[in-house]
């Protein structure tokens, strides 16, 4: 069991990982959402799989995109696409009872994989854009919660000494400033005090 929960995670990381950009995520996002609008009822997420894996996009985020096709939104979205392509081919809405439904059973299913490109595209396009949206700003926001976490590390690093060594010209004047002092002791002399003159009177 370990090494299974051990592949599964590693699973879970390369498919997170897997051109995990915020606008990867928002392409991927999209792609599955129009998989999801097509009449590939049962199959929504292996065809969102499939297409992410020729476009070469993040398999996760397409099949999380096709689940827009669940129990609970799919049915509006085929009757938005069936009513707005027979619309435009008819002029007129579609009446969807028993009967008719049943009578016009293939002009609907073609009215619904033509209504897949004007309403597939609309909601791929808004929720591509709310998912680019929400990674970007999760990106932003880890960005800066490191750039904060980091800042007082460096700010705490003491500054190295740099030691100060005195030049060889400072040196070297030094020496020749107390040689010239040595000259000059030596040239002149020192005079020292004389004691009092000898007096001029002869001895007696």
């Amino acid at each position: 069991m370990r090494r299974i929960a051990e592949k599964l995670k590693h699973l879970w990381v390369l498919a997170t990982s897997e051109r995990a950009s915020a606008r990867e995520i928002g392409w991927a996002v999209a792609i599955g959402v129009f998989a999801g609008c097509t009449p590939a009822v049962g199959f929504h997420g292996p065809f969102a799989v499939a297409l992410a894996t020729i476009l070469k996009k993040n398999r996760l985020f397409a099949w999380i995109g096709s689940r827009i096709s669940n129990m609970f939104i799919l049915p509006f979205i085929v009757l938005a696409e069936v009513q707005l392509a027979h619309r435009v081919r008819q002029g007129t809405w579609v009446t969807l009872d028993r009967k008719h439904v049943v009578r016009e059973a293939p002009n609907l299913l073609f009215d619904w994989f033509l209504g897949t490109i004007p309403v597939g595209l609309l909601l791929a396009i808004v929720f591509g854009l709310v998912a680019w949206a929400i990674v970007a700003r999760r990106d932003r926001f880890r960005f800066d919660a490191i750039s904060s976490l980091a800042a007082p590390v460096r700010s705490s690093k003491p500054e190295e000494a740099i030691p100060v060594r005195s030049s060889p010209t400072a040196s070297n004047s030094r020496q020749l400033e107390s040689g010239l002092e040595n000259a000059e002791t030596i040239n002149n002399p020192q005079v020292h005090d004389e004691g009092p003159p000898p007096s001029s009177g002869s001895p007696a």
